[in-house]
């Protein structure tokens, strides 16, 4: 996870998200293999009911579901969608468990993307989101480990999606003991991917919406980024956005 002092880096690179079920089901399913692979040779999930075979049936089912539906089929009513994808969000916070349990360390990637991209499916279904975690945990992922500026641009914009689709509890924002919470980590990675992308017109509609989101981290977010600008070679128009923020969102001086 990143704190405000790690938020902008300009480096890396991995490959960008398919929003498609079938897509997402192929790569959820494969990293269901590999639970269940590793579990017939540990034993170590020994309960049949809580074990990774049950769980890659009710994960199959469920994209049955989701697949009808990104088809055209309607669901009973606008509530539906919403509870789908409570239910789908916890089956992967279960198979995210099962890999921790079972010490499994090389699907990291291919469980970031599956959360990232199965939370933003359900934002362009209309669902409101009231679990963030994984999403959130995945996306910083995915943005550090990113150099492609198309593909930074689009996870960006993303973000903002699952920011426009989260629930007015995770919107009002009201607890900030927790640094890493879902609402602040989007919404700082979402700056950073606009920033990295040197998407100056995306960067000033992403700095727009972190200022009404989250003013109080503004300040630190636009001086890192200028460190960051400093060091490296970034185009003097991306430089000029930053300067023009940090201006309007200052950092406090020590009294």
């Amino acid at each position: 996870m990143m704190s405000t002092s790690q938020a902008v880096v300009f480096y890396k690179t991995m490959t960008s998200l398919v929003i498609e079920i079938p897509v997402i089901s192929d790569l959820a399913l494969e990293i269901m293999k590999r639970a269940i692979d590793e579990n017939e040779k540990t034993q170590k999930i020994n309960d049949e009911q809580s074990g990774p075979i049950p769980l890659a049936s009710a994960m199959s089912d469920f994209f049955q579901i989701a697949s009808a539906v990104e088809n055209g089929q309607q669901l009973e009513d606008d509530e539906a969608i919403t509870e789908l994808a409570d239910y789908a969000i916890d089956l992967v916070d279960r198979l995210q468990s099962q890999l921790w349990y079972l010490d499994i360390h090389d699907q990291r990637d291919a469980l970031s993307r599956l959360f990232a991209s199965l939370a933003v499916w359900f934002a362009r279904q209309h669902a409101t989101l009231n679990n963030l975690n994984g999403a959130a945990d995945s996306f910083a992922i995915l943005v550090n480990g990113e150099n492609d500026a198309a593909t930074l641009a689009s996870m960006s914009q993303m973000m903002d999606e699952l920011l426009q689709a989260a629930s007015d509890e995770i919107k009002m924002d009201q607890d900030r003991s927790d640094q890493f919470r879902p609402w602040r980590v989007l919404n700082l990675n979402a700056g950073v991917a606009a920033t990295r992308s040197f998407d100056t017109q995306l960067m000033e509609n992403t700095f727009e919406n972190m200022g009404r989101r989250l003013s109080y981290d503004m300040p630190g977010f636009l001086a890192d980024g200028k460190r960051q600008a400093s060091t490296q070679q970034v185009p003097q128009e991306v430089v000029d956005i930053l300067n023009r923020f940090a201006e309007k969102w200052p950092t406090p001086k020590p009294h």
